[in-house]
């Protein structure tokens, strides 16, 4: 879920935010949180079908740019950002990195009064520490009437989902040898042949709550969890995962996002997350990645046409892109044959690190992959 090691905890910088908030705010941000707030109040107080055309008027105004912080890898952002630039004629500069150095960054020009993001668009957990310290603006524009009621929270919105499934090398994992359940992942006769990635720790807290809440004691899920940990291997990085499943260095991912796998098989590689049937039994998490417009924006009609459009015509795209969209797009699959569960998404914006401590516990003494 998030890198290892960092100097600062997120809950570290929610404190910080937060403290930082009720101290003394320079008159440069009050005035430009003014005028930033003037410009979502025009655009929120007109009804639904007017919203659009007065946020490209006012976008005009701003000059016809927009920075974007964003975790989006390179291929996904830059048909992103052109898509967007076409559609309006807006110039999308954007900053990329890990959901962590995206939340970083925001907080700390924020603290600085010097705000360096219209719209930010990453994970959810950082997307609710930036709601948590008061760093949104609500959008209420009418692309929120197609978004489903599990992709809505206060101050963001669900852009996409990252599902949760197992994968494996055709070639190794033959048919009918697949796991079938995430206990199957146990199983002795995949000793060896499973990687586990090593931060993720949010597929960790909710299989191992599903397991719970489906009649397992907490001593049988633990006794799960160390076998699993005794059949695998670890690596960091799914993309790197799964390289190395295409290569057949490795048999088996434990999870890996479905969209990486689905993009790996569609390029040749003899890889799937599905039976042979095409229909997976075993439960499926669909973990949200939100967007949400910055409240001290220096291009707030822009980040309001962006926030917007990701809603709508942007969620075709995500789709030719091969993600799982948040809301209904013609022609989307990518959650054919699956078997989706609720995400734990309020257990783990609350959590203060404590499943990722015991998710490092787990991994403790396991072996790297080529190592």
């Amino acid at each position: 879920m998030r890198t290892r090691n960092l100097t600062i905890s997120l809950s570290g910088l929610l404190a910080a935010a937060l403290l930082a908030g009720c101290g003394g705010v320079p008159g440069s941000q009050a005035s430009g949180s003014s005028k930033t707030n003037a410009v979502y109040d025009q655009i929120n107080d007109l009804p639904k079908d007017q919203q659009r055309a007065k946020a490209e008027e006012l976008a005009k105004k701003e000059g016809g740019t927009l920075s974007l912080y964003t975790s989006m890898t390179a291929d996904i952002v830059t048909p992103v950002a052109k898509a967007f630039e076409k559609k309006y004629g807006i110039k999308v500069s954007t900053f990329r990195g890990n959901s962590e150095t995206v939340l970083q960054r925001t907080l700390q020009e924020e603290q600085a009064a010097k705000p360096g993001a219209d719209a930010v668009e990453t994970n959810f957990l950082e997307m609710s520490v930036l709601a948590g310290k008061g760093n949104l603006a609500d959008y209420q524009g009418p692309s929120l009437d197609k978004v489903e009621a599990a992709g809505k929270f206060d101050h963001w919105t669900a852009s996409r989902f990252n599902i949760f499934q197992p994968a494996w090398n055709t070639n190794l994992i033959k048919p009918g040898d697949e796991p079938h359940s995430w206990e199957d992942l146990a199983l002795p006769k995949y000793k060896g042949k499973i990687t586990l990635e090593l931060s993720d720790s949010d597929w960790f807290e909710n299989v191992t709550k599903y397991w719970l809440a489906h009649g397992k004691t907490q001593a049988q899920v633990d006794d799960l969890w160390k076998k699993i940990a005794k059949n695998g291997r670890v690596a960091k990085g799914h993309t790197t995962m799964m390289q190395f499943l295409t290569a057949g260095q490795t048999p088996m991912e434990a999870m890996n996002y479905t969209y990486i796998t689905e993009r790996a098989a569609e390029q040749g590689a003899p890889v799937t997350h599905l039976p042979k049937n095409g229909k997976s039994t075993i439960p499926a998490f669909g973990r949200p990645n939100g967007v949400g417009m910055i409240k001290n924006a220096k291009h707030p009609a822009s980040a309001w046409l962006f926030y917007d459009w990701l809603l709508s015509d942007g969620q075709k795209v995500l789709v030719d892109l091969g993600l799982s969209p948040s809301t209904k797009v013609p022609g989307d699959h990518s959650l054919d044959g699956l078997q989706l569960e609720k995400f734990d998404v309020k257990g783990l914006a609350q959590d203060d690190g404590g499943w990722d401590k015991k998710y490092d516990a787990l991994l403790r003494g396991v072996a790297q992959v080529g190592k």
